[in-house]
């Protein structure tokens, strides 16, 4: 089941998840985009943000998406949230793909963040590797359901 859905799957799935196509947060993305701003500036490695960012965090932010064959796995949108030291980890694929990075989430149990492309690419960092996780939001979300994460 998992290999074949669909975007519509994939959005009804959001939806289970507290999310709806009109969900905007704008004012509360706004301050957690610019506490993870501050956070990359204290860590040594300044990120900025860009309408990518702000416009993802604004549809699907601070929520706890819950995998559909295994509740103990989970992606958090929020780009406050993550580990010591990835900010470092983000300048180094960001000058290594020649792009603007910035941090939108993480997953549980696991431990990788994830970072979005100024561009709207999505990438996962993980302590197993760097992954390619899609184009646009709905790729990055199916191919985190399904497990496919192309390797940087």
């Amino acid at each position: 089941m998992l290999a074949a859905m669909s975007r519509g799957e994939i959005l009804q799935w959001l939806c289970r998840n507290g999310w709806s196509s009109d969900r905007r947060i704008e004012e509360k993305a706004r301050e957690f985009i610019s506490e993870a701003v501050a956070e990359s500036k204290e860590e040594g490695y300044p990120v900025t943000s860009f309408e990518v960012v702000e416009r993802f965090i604004a549809s699907y932010g601070l929520l706890k998406l819950i995998h559909p064959s295994d509740p103990d796995n989970q992606l958090v949108t929020n780009p406050t949230g993550g580990y010591d030291g990835d900010f470092s980890e983000i300048a180094e694929l960001s000058q290594e793909l020649g792009k603007r990075l910035f941090r939108i989430g993480y997953d549980l149990p696991d431990g990788a963040i994830f970072v979005v492309a100024e561009d709207g690419e999505f990438y996962s960092i993980h302590h197993t590797g760097t992954y390619y996780l899609g184009g646009n939001e709905i790729e990055f979300f199916v191919n985190w359901v399904r497990g496919n994460l192309q390797s940087v």
